[in-house]
């Protein structure tokens, strides 16, 4: 995963460049309301490993509860709202690979059909990968974040970019592999998905997104912005560590709430918060926007270099690997924000964590493993074993 915008690709590789091991697997626990703390030890964690603030919420048959730990705004000392929305990031391709597979079921796409066929010339090799490895991120296309453009969102968060441009960012660094070949992660590939649909419906993705997704799963707090660089409703202060800077210094994190979206768009644009995210895996698991057989599709997952973490890529859905077993959803980073949302087979339990930052430095390490941690308090009702080298 050669990207700048998520940790996953610097820190969890770093973690896991030996041979690792979890916890074995217990029997899934049920976080009663006198457990809860065990979830607010990780969330406080997390804040004393370098996130400003955290959100976490949970959904399941019981109802909702919130948790919240640390600031929303590090000048102000203000709290982390508990409805806020944020740039889900990643998230994002949950959302647009549950579009792709509608259209598959209308018989408007195929899995194993060229992308060419609908996009001649978009990328080099558009004749030979296919839609199905643009979604699980083995069509061997180069992730464009990893463009020199890209370096510092306090550069290209002003700019605004057309989804040719990003491919095209992408195609100046050259393909990484073979099609089919093996996994490398690419925000391209959803840029090029998020086209196609434009391409087969003749709408605007954002339509697309809102009348297939978003309206149907009930996420009224949910929306792809184009441009708009505000995040509209309550939200949390975003900031990022710049490259070179000392986590410890003194107002290393530097506030970056509004930027230009555009760079995001199909691959990690979306603005959401905790509960319409859980509405939406809560809708895709339970059989409300896709059928069957496409849900079983996009949880065929391809091995990724984050086992035994996050084992797993499937079609837009990622696997985690918890100590009681894996579940599905999709983690974020996106400079301001950094979230995993989460949810059990059926998606009658779902957890979403957002935190208010980015941070791409080894240092980040404790931080991203609390999350896991809630993560798995939560759904297996123990604490997560940190993999050991």
């Amino acid at each position: 995963m050669a990207m700048r915008v998520r940790w996953r690709a610097g820190v969890l590789a770093c973690l896991m460049a030996g041979v690792l091991t979890v916890a074995a697997p217990s029997q899934a626990g049920v976080v009663s309301a006198g457990d809860r703390a065990l979830v607010q030890e990780a969330l406080d964690t997390m804040v004393a490993a370098g996130a400003p603030g955290v959100l976490a919420r949970v959904d399941d048959a019981d109802g909702h509860w919130i948790a919240t730990s640390g600031v929303g705004d590090l000048r102000t000392g203000e709290a982390v709202p508990r409805h806020g929305r944020f740039r889900v990031a990643s998230l994002t391709k949950s959302v647009i690979a549950t579009i792709v597979l509608q259209l598959v079921e209308e018989g408007r796409l195929s899995l194993d059909r060229p992308v060419g066929a609908w996009l001649p010339g978009v990328v080099a090799g558009a004749d030979r990968i296919t839609v199905r490895q643009l979604l699980n991120h083995t069509s061997g296309l180069a992730d464009y974040v990893a463009h020199p453009e890209f370096e510092d969102p306090m550069v290209y968060g002003g700019r605004t970019y057309r989804p040719e441009q990003l491919v095209g960012y992408a195609e100046e660094l050259g393909p990484v592999s073979e099609p089919g070949r093996r996994f490398a992660y690419s925000n391209a590939g959803y840029i090029v998905l998020g086209l196609l649909v434009e391409r087969v419906t003749g709408h605007p993705l954002a339509t697309e997104v809102s009348r297939r997704v978003l309206r149907p799963a009930g996420m009224s707090h949910s929306y792809l912005p184009l441009t708009d660089p505000v995040i509209r409703g309550p939200h949390a202060t975003g900031y990022h560590l710049p490259g070179g800077v000392d986590p410890a210094a003194p107002g290393a994190l530097r506030p970056i709430t509004e930027l230009n979206p555009s760079f995001a768009w199909a691959a990690y644009g979306l603005v959401s918060d905790a509960r319409d995210m859980n509405r939406f895996y809560q809708a895709l698991f339970g059989g409300r926007l896709v059928g069957e057989e496409s849900l079983r599709r996009m949880r065929e997952g391809v091995g990724t270099p984050q086992a035994p973490v996050f084992p797993y890529y499937g079609l837009g859905l990622e696997a985690a690997g918890l100590t009681c077993g894996v579940m599905w959803g999709a983690t974020g980073s996106v400079p301001g924000y950094q979230t995993l949302a989460f949810a059990d087979g059926s998606g009658e339990r779902r957890m979403t964590i957002s935190m208010n930052v980015q941070r791409k430095d080894p240092a980040v390490a404790p931080l991203i493993f609390a999350a896991i941690d809630a993560l798995n308090r939560y759904f297996c009702g123990t604490a997560y074993a940190v993999p050991a080298a």
